[in-house]
Order: structure tokens, then sequence, then C-alpha cells
């Protein structure tokens, strides 16, 4: 390896429970989006607004629990530089 390399390495905290909570309501989300906006397109859509929904909403939901509940899904709790 090189001797001036940048190499690192981190600890996260990833809390389940609340994780868990996010991506459920992120799924409700987006199956109730698709219900109510997504009437009689073709599969490959559903599919497409699906994930874009979920992907949106799920982040959403990370940032909100990171930022403003001060009750974080996902910490970084130190970053280290490794030999």
């Amino acid at each position: 390896m090189t001797e001036n390399g940048f190499r690192y390495a981190g600890w996260f905290l990833l809390d389940v429970r609340l994780t868990g909570a996010a991506v459920i309501f992120s799924v409700a989300l987006a199956v109730l989006i698709l219900a109510l906006w997504f009437r009689g397109r073709r599969w490959d859509e559903y599919v497409v607004g699906f994930l874009a929904v979920l992907g949106l909403s799920l982040l959403g939901t990370l940032l909100l629990t990171n930022g403003f509940a001060h009750y974080p899904a996902l910490q970084v709790e130190s970053i280290f530089p490794i030999p």
C-alpha cells in the first residue's frame, strides 16, 4: 500500500427501531401516493414511482430525525485514520 494514502475507518451507530419505523412509514407513504395519483399507468411507472417516493421519503425522514428531533437514526460516532 502507499505510505501517504488516505485510509480512514469510522464508527457508525444505527438505531434499528427508529430506522425500521422510518422504512415502514416511507413504504406506507409511497403506497398511498401511488394509490391516489398513479391510477391507470403501466407497471413500470408504478415501480419507478414507488422507488422514487420511497427514497425521497426515507431520506427526508432520516434527515428530520437527525436534524430536528435530536434522536438520530444514523449517527457517525467517530472517524479515525488507520495505519
